[in-house]
């Protein structure tokens, strides 16, 4: 798999520009070698000035930056934000602060992994008691989401478990590899996630969902959040994304790399309605979303389905537990 750009220093000149005086690093995929055509550019920006993580095109390369002050980059306080250190490439590191940093935290790696993979399955756990509360009180589409959720959360502990750190959009080639002669783990994630409606169809209506809640997030029904910005780039990349995953007739990751970005805007919408439940928002006078919406995004399985999708993720869940 390759990526469309040259060396990083190149595609990233604007930003080394923009921040003089700032340490520069790749991180993600591209950093690792496994980034394909369509996969941006993800950097780390050293800057005590603090700023929201956003995402930009440079050309016809798209970057999504990422900020940390000095003293969080010398020694991140999560524990997958030093995994991501300890594997990135410095572009500009005058002081040798990043490098400092990666060795130091590649030292660790174990430790870091196995503290990473802790965190994300307990938060599975949480999440499969949501599902399970949601599903009681006939609250399909919110059973739906939660158990969508909570199946990523234990998707990216298997990995973590594994020392691998997860790419979204490489996440089941990445389970596949890690899975082999144990295929139960990513059973549990693939009856979880819903994955029997990865068609050329399921993908496509999924995408046109997604860029419909990137215009609610981006246009002011939902208030940007502590964590992200939503400029129309970020759309453009996930669509990139998607469509070269058609094109490579990769249907699963790409239904798989939707999902999580799903739930990554559900959270977002959801922070800004806390009163809310995502069944309360997509049915009623005052719906935000609409039920057709929400077929289009996949949250529309059954009782049965459901049912069956959290007995199969609580067990897998629960085996990664005793292991841990």
């Amino acid at each position: 798999m390759k990526a469309r750009f040259g060396p990083a220093a190149t595609a990233l000149r604007p930003v080394l520009d923009t921040y003089r005086d700032s340490a520069v690093a790749l991180v993600g995929c591209n950093s690792r070698d496994i980034g394909r055509y369509s996969c941006e550019l993800d950097a780390l920006v050293v800057t005590n000035d603090r700023r929201l993580p956003t995402s930009l095109r440079i050309g016809d390369v798209y970057v999504d930056l990422s900020f940390a002050s000095e003293k969080e980059a010398l020694k991140p306080s999560n524990p997958e934000n030093a995994m991501s250190i300890a594997t990135a490439r410095p572009v500009r590191d005058l002081s040798l602060l990043l490098s400092t940093s990666a060795a130091a935290n590649a030292a660790v790696f174990s430790e870091l992994s196995k503290k990473a993979s802790g965190i994300r399955l307990a938060s599975a756990l949480k999440i499969l008691g949501r599902a399970d509360s949601a599903l009681a009180k006939a609250a399909r589409i919110d059973a739906d989401f939660w158990l969508l959720a909570a199946s990523y959360e234990f998707g990216y502990a298997l990995l973590l478990a594994r020392e691998v750190v997860p790419s979204p959009s490489h996440l089941l080639a990445q389970l596949r590899e890690g899975s082999k002669g144990s295929p139960r783990g990513f059973e549990g994630l693939s009856i979880g996630s819903g994955l029997e409606a990865a068609s050329r169809a399921g993908c496509g209506a999924r995408l046109e969902g997604l860029t419909v809640l990137h215009d609610l997030l981006r246009e002011g029904s939902v208030e940007p959040t502590a964590e992200s910005e939503w400029p129309k780039v970020r759309t453009e990349i996930v669509v990139a994304k998607a469509q070269e995953l058609m094109t490579r007739v990769e249907l699963a990751e790409c239904y798989s790399f939707l999902g999580q970005e799903l739930v990554d805007d559900m959270m977002n919408l959801l922070r800004s309605h806390p009163k809310r439940t995502l069944t309360s928002l997509t049915e009623g006078k005052d719906r935000l979303l609409g039920e057709r919406l929400a077929r289009q995004l996949g949250l529309a399985r059954g009782e049965k389905a459901l049912k069956s999708g959290l007995e199969v993720l609580r067990q897998q869940v629960s085996v990664l537990a005793r292991k841990s």
